[in-house]
């Protein structure tokens, strides 16, 4: 999230103008760590990471934001400790064949083998343990991707594109080590593709590898247009190159090849090609199954032309609350068959906390109150134009509106204080307390309480803070529901002070049994392993045919106990949803992205056999590196 300007701060000089992932805030925290592990020794690079700093502030607020961490003091660390280096410490990185050969494609300064850059990347595509034996490249365009791929051919040297990392993130550093990452090689970061063009006459843009969803959506939104919404920070082209682009909004705007018109690809052998180009072979085709996993793309996307969809000006959003999961998934596949909204999803109480609560503790304190005193477990979310919020309306007694979401937003702190109060309790002793307070006086009453204002909600930041977050909080799009959604930033709020592991995959609507069952697998798995865990969410797709499901388990990234059982987590919720059948895992969607749902989904799998499951897990040991690996 520092890599982009969700919070009109400006970006990170220092980033901006190298960068390299080390001049970046959430690079200099993976160099801060290798210096403090004596994994590297300073260089000539470090005193320019150091210096390019500015201590500006704004890394501090972008993060806090999300995380609550304050990552200037990362900065100022370094700028400490360089300004206590004797001359004699710091070493010269020689240069070498290769890496002259990587400047004459890209120009002098997006090349370098330096490790005091190499382990910024580390835990998103280079292995923690790993011996820094890389070549990180900045490439501009599709034809330098081209030449830096034959270039590494020609001296049979392996490759591996990095876009924002964020697919990588969660899982690479544990179960994925193997599968996702780089042993060795050149690093061929695409930050540097930035290409961005609205073409509002035919509802398309042309969107460079470099360029994220965030930046995407910002451009489309001046135009009075909308992507499909991935992750804010998350690079849209590695975004339809890993799982075609899984949103809430993909009932409505579609999924998979539905995302694009066109892409320009680089294969591994460095030829360049696109999807319209005459004569290439079906580029929708795919190896359906358990046995054809892939964890890295064979071609590396550098360009697409990817659809826009209109914005109405009457879209509004509206919760409904629900006691039972099945009561909440009803409600949720009526409205995807029938077309009913253009985002939709059933989010759990935990989801909805983290959300709307500005800090951890409040989103615990918010969530014990909608689960123990409101009986508040789930929500179904509609984004939607008047007429689509009316049929809402008419299906359910009560619904949480725009109006009662922006108290909550400006309110969560003085929301968590009520956890103990005489008014929650006479609340809970109601037959529904979600009837009681959602359709009775006490809605008014509870708003009142509230006392939601930018000035309560900026009293839990820091004090030096304060000011500014009192300026975010008073712009309209931050309590504004709609915008949130299509902007995907308070989900990053799901990181905060911690990681998560979110398996899943798509299932037939048509038998809410076996939805129930496959859910309540995953619950079961994460008891066993007593981990914190929780479903995500659940969306349908293609017209209400299927639904995806997202359910995460939650760890200390620093505990290698936990990552050892989120690695067993991953694998055994995969398998068991192999032999219970007409499911696709999240195994199934990494890097088939770009071909047809058709293809992907149809027809749905029925459960493997036993022998099968013993040609999985031999699968997995190939493909993730031995069972010690998880």
């Amino acid at each position: 999230m520092c890599r982009i300007d969700f919070l009109g701060t400006g970006l990170c000089p220092s980033g901006k103008k190298h960068g390299y992932l080390a001049y970046w805030p959430q690079g200099r925290m993976e160099l801060v760590k290798h210096l403090n592990e004596g994994r590297i020794k300073p260089t000539e690079k470090l005193l320019e990471i150091a210096n390019s700093c500015s201590l500006c502030g704004i890394c501090d607020k972008q993060c806090n934001f999300t995380t609550q961490l304050r990552p200037e003091k990362v900065a100022r660390a370094i700028k400490e400790y360089v300004n206590n280096l004797d001359k004699s410490e710091i070493q010269t990185v020689p240069e070498d064949d290769i890496l002259r050969g990587l400047r004459e494609i890209v120009g002098e300064e997006w090349a370098t083998n330096d490790p005091n850059i190499i382990v910024s990347y580390t835990m998103s595509i280079i292995p923690p343990d790993s011996e820094l034996k890389y070549y990180i490249t900045m490439p501009e365009n599709t034809e330098q991707v081209s030449k830096i791929i034959k270039f590494a051919n020609k001296h049979n040297i392996p490759f591996l594109a990095r876009s924002g990392g964020t697919t990588c993130s969660v899982t690479a550093s544990y179960v994925l080590v193997k599968a996702f990452s780089l042993d060795h090689g050149i690093v061929i970061d695409l930050l540097r593709l930035k290409k961005l063009e609205i073409h509002p006459e035919s509802s398309t843009a042309t969107v460079g590898a470099g360029i994220t969803t965030f930046e995407l959506q910002n451009a489309a939104y001046t135009h009075k247009l909308r992507a499909l919404a991935a992750e804010a920070g998350a690079h849209y082209c590695s975004n339809i190159a890993t799982t075609g682009i899984i949103s809430t909004w993909g009932n409505n705007y579609g999924g998979f090849a539905d995302n694009f018109v066109d892409v320009t690809q680089v294969d591994e052998k460095g030829i360049i090609t696109k999807h319209s180009d005459i004569g290439i072979l079906n580029p929708y085709s795919a190896e359906t199954g358990f046995a054809n996993v892939t964890m890295t793309p064979s071609k590396i996307i550098t360009e697409a032309i990817v659809k826009l969809h209109p914005i109405f000006d009457d879209e509004a959003a509206v919760f409904v609350p629900f006691t039972h999961l099945k009561d909440a998934l009803s409600m949720l596949l009526k409205l995807g068959k029938r077309d009913v909204g253009l985002s939709l999803a059933v989010l759990s109480a935990k989801y909805l906390a983290e959300f709307l609560s500005p800090t951890f503790q409040i989103s615990r304190d918010f969530e014990d109150i909608c689960k123990n005193y409101l009986k508040l477990n789930w929500v179904v979310s509609v984004i939607g134009t008047k007429d689509d919020i009316k049929i809402v309306e008419e299906m359910t007694e009560y619904t949480m509106d725009q109006s009662l979401l922006k108290s909550l937003i400006l309110g969560a702190p003085r929301f968590s204080t009520l956890k103990d109060s005489e008014f929650l309790r006479i609340l809970s002793e109601e037959d529904d307390p979600l009837k009681s307070l959602f359709a009775g006086p006490m809605r008014k009453h509870l708003e009142k309480s509230l006392d939601p204002s930018p000035e309560q909600v900026a009293k839990v930041y820091d004090p030096d803070l304060q000011d500014f977050f009192k300026k975010v909080y008073s712009k309209p799009e931050m309590t504004d529901v709609v915008w949130l959604h299509a902007f995907r930033i308070l989900p990053t709020r799901m990181l905060r002070q911690r990681m998560f592991s979110g398996p899943g995959g798509s299932i037939w609507s048509g038998d809410m049994d076996h939805i129930l069952k496959w859910i309540q697998m995953f619950a079961d798995v994460g008891d066993k392993y007593q981990l914190e865990h929780s479903l995500g969410f659940i969306t349908p797709l293609d017209h209400g045919n299927f639904v995806y499901m997202e359910y995460d388990y939650f760890f200390d990234h620093n505990d290698p106990e936990l990552g050892h059982k989120i690695s067993k987590t991953f694998i055994e919720t995969m398998e068991q949803s192999y032999v219970m059948g007409k499911v696709i895992t999240l195994l199934d969607y990494l890097f088939k992205g770009m071909y047809r749902k058709e293809h992907v989904l149809y027809p749905l799998p029925e459960g493997i056999s036993k022998d099968d499951q013993v040609v999985f897990r031999q699968l997995l040991e190939s493909v993730l590196g031995g069972e010690e690996t998880w």
